[in-house]
């Protein structure tokens, strides 16, 4: 299809992309409410959100005015007939063995912006570090005439987490170089810096003070990622395309999209949720790869610190890494790469969102911190199985997991009670621990099926009560309720008990209406197996 060469994937160049005619997501208006106010900001959001795209873009705005924004919603708004000498500072283009090296590309940089400026400054040779020559630029032009983008600030630190000696180097240059700027800031005309996170122990943030952090602005909360009304009306030709070549429905590919990439909620005060563009545009590329974990498989440094979070939760149940209760401080939390990272880490990174969730004890809502999707839920439990078994998870048990989706689509019920049985017994990385209750065997099972990436819900409350485990289909819905025998004579009670509790307790009849299949298991803790397995129904649910 000629047409998706359209599609803005890996474009991180504005003009360019609006040069080539490719989607833009008109987010203009909001750019406009940024750039108009002369503030010093800083926004952090996870990688791959499109931080860099959107600081090209404020770049070109201050560059060269509206000239490439025809059509777009801030050509009405922009009144500013000025152009700005703009200097953009991106520190993971950067390359660097210590501090020094690090320094030196930095000068570099900001040499080349005087030769194109003409700001008759410094020579090459001379011997100031790169803060000191950034400030005499800031302080060698008119006040209000300069524009400082710095992106992706902490990316020498997040890609020095194996060597803790350059790491400390670097994070004591970063809170010298921002300390060398501290007092200049206030001449800029406007300052955006970004991250994925805030560190603690460099001082950046009391050396830059004044920053506005907008990461947990409710009015910012969708300037990154894509919400639903864009995916609509931005790239329904590919999503039809998507679902004729995948043998599916518009509805489907939809629905699984936002299964696997939606739910990113970015601040507390805002119920609006956004898609990871990265894995929408990846998917719509190449949609006969299938609904992959494109954002994982980019992951850099992070799943270093993600796995150093899992090991210190180990004896934790496995709810603790699919929902973590919080406090709003902990969202903007500082963390320390070498100490055990908070929760935090996990929000600012994108591996846990914000959710409410209603505390019947204290009869009131607070905040949890949960996977946001079924892409970052299932690349979180390959990292929990990899760090927390005594052998690594192998390639047979991704294999068993991804078999797992083709049990569910032809109804092979037999092969999937042999399979819940080897998951049983494999994926728990102790088998009295995994046999220990209903609870743990649920997990496992409900861990595997993630790991497969199969679109998984615990807890699921119905009218009478919570289904165990829920596995949805794009037109189908799957409820399992489980039950723990300590002994042969108990297991066809059990059995009964569960059979009952599906069907009075009316378990899957939500919404949105589809395809139910109720199913009772018993397993047996001395057996150490799946005793009895029993599907109910097979039915469409209509009241």
């Amino acid at each position: 299809m000629a047409e998706l060469a359209k599609l803005p994937y890996a474009c991180t160049n504005f003009e360019s992309l609006r040069n080539s005619g490719m989607i833009y997501v008109d987010k203009t208006d909001l750019i406009y409410e940024i750039a108009r106010l002369k503030v010093p900001y800083f926004l952090t959001r996870p990688r791959r959100f499109g931080k860099s795209l959107l600081l090209s873009t404020i770049e070109s705005l201050f560059s060269n005015g509206t000239e490439f924004f025809k059509g777009l919603k801030i050509e009405k708004l922009w009144d500013d007939n000025n152009t700005y000498k703009v200097i953009r500072l991106d520190f993971s283009s950067l390359t660097y063995d210590d501090s020094s090296s690090f320094d030196r590309g930095i000068k570099e940089k900001l040499l080349d912006y005087v030769s194109r400026y003409k700001i008759p400054i410094v020579k090459r040779k001379d011997n100031r570090s790169a803060g000191e020559t950034l400030s005499m630029i800031i302080n060698s032009v008119s006040a209000d005439t300069l524009v400082l983008l710095i992106d992706e600030y902490d990316h020498p630190l997040t890609h020095s987490l194996d060597d803790k000696a350059l790491f400390n180097s670097l994070r004591n240059y970063l809170s010298g170089f921002f300390g060398a700027i501290k007092s200049d800031v206030g001449r800029l005309r406007f300052f955006f810096m970004t991250g994925v996170g805030k560190f603690a122990k460099a001082s950046v943030f009391s050396q830059l003070n004044n920053l506005l952090d907008i990461s947990q602005s409710p009015k910012y909360a969708s300037l990154l990622g894509y919400t639903e009304g864009e995916l609509h009306l931005y790239f329904s030709d590919y999503v039809e395309y998507a679902a004729k070549l995948l043998n599916s429905t518009e509805e489907q590919v939809y629905t699984e999209l936002k299964n696997y990439y939606d739910g990113y909620r970015m601040t507390e005060d805002s119920s609006k949720l956004v898609y990871n563009p990265w894995s929408c545009l990846s998917f719509l590329l190449h949609p006969e790869n299938g609904y992959r974990n494109y954002w994982y498989e980019t992951g850099g440094a992070y799943p270093t610190l993600i796995a150093k979070y899992i090991r210190n939760i180990k004896e934790t149940p496995l709810e603790a890494l699919q929902k973590v209760k919080i406090t709003k401080d902990d969202l903007n939390t500082f963390y320390d790469y070498f100490e055990v990272p908070t929760v935090s880490l996990l929000y600012q990174t994108g591996y846990l969102t914000i959710r409410d969730e209603y505390n019947d004890l204290y009869k009131m809502t607070q905040l949890v911190l949960s996977p946001p999707n079924l892409e970052v839920k299932s690349a979180l439990a390959k990292l929990y199985l990899m760090e927390i078994r005594e052998e690594r998870i192998s390639v047979d048990d991704i294999h068993l997991s991804e078999v797992l989706r083709a049990d569910f689509v032809e109804h092979n019920y037999s092969n999937m009670q042999s399979h819940f049985n080897i998951i049983l017994n494999n994926f728990g990385y102790d088998n009295k621990v995994a046999f220990a209750d209903e609870r743990n065997c649920r997990d496992f099972v409900d861990l595997a099926l993630c790991v497969g990436g199969l679109y998984t819900r615990k807890e699921v409350i119905s009218a009478k009560g919570r289904a165990d485990l829920v596995v949805e289909l794009p037109d189908e819905r799957f409820v399992f309720e489980f039950k723990l025998s300590k002994n042969d004579s108990e297991e066809t009670e059990l059995l009964e008990k569960a059979s009952f509790q599906l069907k009075d307790n009316k378990y899957g009849e939500i919404m949105p209406i589809k395809k139910l299949h109720r199913i009772a298991v018993v397993i047996s803790s001395v057996k150490k197996d799946i005793t009895l397995f029993k599907v109910l129904d097979q039915n469409l649910i209509s009241n």
